[in-house]
């Protein structure tokens, strides 16, 4: 799950510089490894992402469901997003992320503590809006 937490870290991302081509922001609701669902925000610089879903039925509490958990994340080029982080809520460890949006479908994050190299690689993959049950949020997420 830690994992794909961080794989979402990848997805948010910042605008990119003043004089470079406007990124392609990964807009919507991505999916982590079947454990975490988040929308795609703007927040100051950044793009950041707020959790919408968590299948631990048990993590799905007030303090969760809507806790930022990918942020800094800047543009390197149109599909390459770099220097983010990811808070993974099954375990509370926050870690580096960077993403590379592959298709309007998939985005591949690397999630890793300090050296990229000895990460992991997720791919987070676009969802619709409230189709998984528990939704945070929803009386059945309660």
């Amino acid at each position: 799950m830690l994992r794909a937490m961080l794989l979402v870290a990848a997805v948010v991302s910042v605008p990119c510089a003043p004089g470079r081509a406007e990124p392609a922001v990964p807009d919507g609701t991505w999916l982590v490894n079947q454990r975490v669902a988040f929308d795609v925000f703007t927040c100051k610089n950044a793009l950041c992402g707020r959790i919408v879903w968590l299948r631990n039925p048990e993590l799905r509490t007030a303090e969760m469901c809507g806790r930022t958990i990918i942020w800094g994340l800047t543009s390197d080029g149109p599909a390459q997003w770099n220097d983010g982080w990811f808070f993974d809520p099954e375990n509370g460890a926050t870690y580096n992320v960077s993403a590379r949006v592959e298709s309007s479908d998939r985005i591949s994050a690397r999630i890793y503590k300090g050296f990229s190299m000895f990460g992991r690689t997720e791919i987070l993959t676009r969802i619709t809006s409230r189709s998984l049950p528990g939704w945070c949020g929803t009386a059945a997420a309660d």
